[in-house]
C-alpha cells in the first residue's frame, strides 16, 4: 500500500504543474484551483507522514509538528496511523481531472465549465486531506467521516452562494456611495458658483471694481513718475561727471581745452536723451510798452 501512496503523492505534483502551466502560463482562470493543490501537498505530507519512505537516509518527516496545536483538545492524537482510503479519494479525483478533462476530446465540449470543474476538483483534494486528518486525529471512524463530508459540502454550496451575495451588495453599496459623493461634489460646486456671482455683484454695487481700478491706475502713475524721476536725476549726474572731468582737465594743463571724451555708455545716454523730441517752451507774450513823445 505504500507504493500507492506514493504513486498518488506523484500523481499530486503533476496535478500541481498542470494548474501551473493552465493558470499562469494559458492564463485560464484557475488560479483558485492552483493554490488549492498547493495547499494540497502539505496537507498530504501531514497525513501520510508515518509513511515517509526515506526515513533511514534523511530521517523523519516530522509534518505532523504543524498539526501539533489539535492537542489541546481533548481527545486529539497525532499519531495516528495514516489510512489509504484518502489516497483512493484524491488518486480517482484527479484521474478524472488530468485525464477526461485534460486529454480526452470531452474537453472541447465543456470548456465553458473546464475551469470551474477543475478548481472545484482542486478544492475537493484539499478538504479531503483535511476532513481526513481531522478524522483521524480524533478517531472519530466512518460515521466522523460521512459527518466531516457532508459539513464540507454543506460549506462549500453555502460559501459559494454567500460571497456571491455579499459580492452584488458591497457592489451595490459602492455604486450607491459614488453617486452620493458625486452629488455632494455637485452641490458644492454649485455653491461656490453662487458665492462668487453673489461677492463678484456685492463688488460692482459697492463701487468696490472702480475703486480697485483707480488704485491700479495710481499704481501705474506713481511707477511712471518715479522712472520719470530717475531718468532725470541720471542725466544731472552725467552732465555734472562732465563738467567735473572737463574743469579739472583745464586746472591740470591750463588754459581752454577740449573736453575729455565721455565713455561710450555716457555718450549713447546722452545722444539718446538729444534725440527725443524737446518738449516745446511756451513764452509769456511781453506788452509793448508807451512810445517816448515827438517834441
Amino acid at each position: 500500500m505504500n507504493y500507492f501512496v506514493y504513486a498518488v503523492a506523484v500523481l499530486l505534483v503533476l496535478s500541481v504543474i498542470v494548474f501551473v502551466k493552465r493558470a499562469l502560463f494559458d492564463r485560464r482562470p484557475q488560479k483558485t484551483g492552483l493554490i488549492m493543490t498547493l495547499l494540497a501537498l502539505p496537507l498530504y505530507a501531514i497525513y501520510y507522514n508515518d509513511r515517509w519512505p526515506f526515513v533511514e537516509s534523511l530521517g523523519e518527516l516530522r509534518m505532523r509538528e504543524a498539526v501539533r496545536p489539535l492537542t489541546r483538545l481533548k481527545g486529539a492524537d497525532i499519531d495516528f496511523a495514516s489510512d489509504i482510503a484518502p489516497a483512493l479519494i484524491i488518486c480517482a479525483v484527479l484521474l478524472v481531472h488530468m485525464t477526461v478533462f485534460q486529454r480526452v476530446a470531452v474537453r472541447e465540449r465543456l470548456q465553458r465549465i473546464h475551469d470551474p470543474i477543475a478548481n472545484f476538483f482542486a478544492g475537493s483534494t484539499a478538504t479531503t486531506l483535511i476532513g481526513a486528518t481531522l478524522v483521524s486525529t480524533f478517531h472519530w471512524g466512518w460515521v466522523g467521516a460521512v459527518v466531516v463530508g457532508v459539513v464540507f459540502a454543506l460549506i462549500y454550496l453555502g460559501v459559494v452562494a454567500l460571497l456571491a451575495a455579499l459580492f452584488d451588495v458591497f457592489v451595490a453599496l459602492v455604486q450607491y456611495f459614488a453617486v452620493w459623493i458625486k452629488r455632494k461634489i455637485f452641490a458644492l460646486a454649485t455653491r461656490i458658483t453662487r458665492a462668487s456671482s453673489w461677492i463678484s455683484s456685492l463688488a460692482g454695487r459697492l463701487g468696490l471694481t472702480s475703486f480697485a481700478d483707480r488704485i491700479r491706475a495710481d499704481t501705474m502713475q506713481q511707477e511712471s513718475r518715479f522712472l520719470e524721476e530717475q531718468e532725470e536725476q541720471d542725466r544731472k549726474l552725467i552732465e555734472a561727471y562732465v563738467r567735473d572731468r572737463a574743469r579739472r582737465r583745464r586746472m591740470l594743463r591750463g588754459g581752454p581745452e577740449l573736453p575729455e571724451p565721455m565713455p561710450p555708455a555716457i555718450a549713447a545716454a546722452l545722444a539718446a536723451e538729444s534725440t527725443a523730441p524737446a518738449t516745446p517752451v511756451v513764452l509769456d507774450a511781453v506788452e509793448p510798452g508807451p512810445e517816448p513823445a515827438v517834441t
